[in-house]
């Protein structure tokens, strides 16, 4: 495989060089800012003598891995920025759903790494009546939507703390992936596109779902 491949796939990169995706390079100043709020956030939310779980923490740190990847992604646009940028997303989802495993449905943690399996195979069910291709590639983060919407379900039906962050997120996400499905659709008649946007609302899904988790463990009966 060649690393410098180039990759076009957005409406606001007009050439090949640094700098031609300038919204969608800066917008992912969204994604650096909630994870810096999360890391400021989270420790108030475990008052001593409770500490901050440290999973907690590392999922606060991946939002920043996010932004600073998906950053390297639209500025150089070649295909291994593009893994460090697919690579991100994939640590925070799989991460995030073990957490979500052991802190919310008491699965030990042993046992817990096996939700990321898990989860993969959910993905490959949900995805599966739609080509790769579709909905401007966007098709790929359906599990994602379909994961958030049934942990919030799950937590409303339990009446946990959280809920309302993972429904939020869940509305939010579904406007964000219809801004990128769009994004080329659009193109000729709004030259910047509209995966900027996407990134803006994902970093306030990521910072709400995180958040949520984090509400949900910190009045869990201990």
């Amino acid at each position: 495989m060649n690393w410098q491949q180039p990759v076009d796939l957005y409406c606001e990169r007009f050439d090949p060089g640094l700098f031609a995706e300038p919204l969608n390079a800066l917008s992912n100043l969204a994604f650096i800012a909630a994870g810096l709020w999360l890391m400021a956030a989270l420790p108030r939310l475990f008052p001593s003598p409770r500490k901050t779980p440290a999973q907690l923490e590392v999922l606060a740190g991946l939002v920043l891995l996010i932004g600073i990847c998906s950053a390297a992604f639209h500025v150089f646009a070649t295909a291994w920025a593009q893994m460090l940028d697919v690579g991100s997303i994939g640590l925070f989802i799989y991460f995030f759903v073990i957490c979500f495993a052991h802190y919310l449905l008491d699965v030990r943690w042993v046992l817990a790494w096996l939700a990321a399996p898990a989860f993969w195979a959910f993905g490959l069910f949900v995805q599966a009546p739609f080509e790769p291709a579709a909905f401007n590639g966007s098709v790929t983060y359906f599990p994602a939507l379909a994961g958030i919407a049934l942990m919030g379900a799950w937590l409303v039906l339990q009446r946990r703390r959280g809920a309302a962050e993972f429904v939020l997120a869940t509305l939010l996400f579904l406007g964000s992936l219809s801004l990128r499905s769009v994004d080329l659709a659009w193109c000729q008649g709004w030259v910047w596109g509209t995966h900027w946007a996407w990134h803006l609302l994902n970093g306030v899904v990521l910072g709400l779902v995180t958040i949520g988790l984090a509400r949900a463990c910190a009045t869990a009966p201990r």
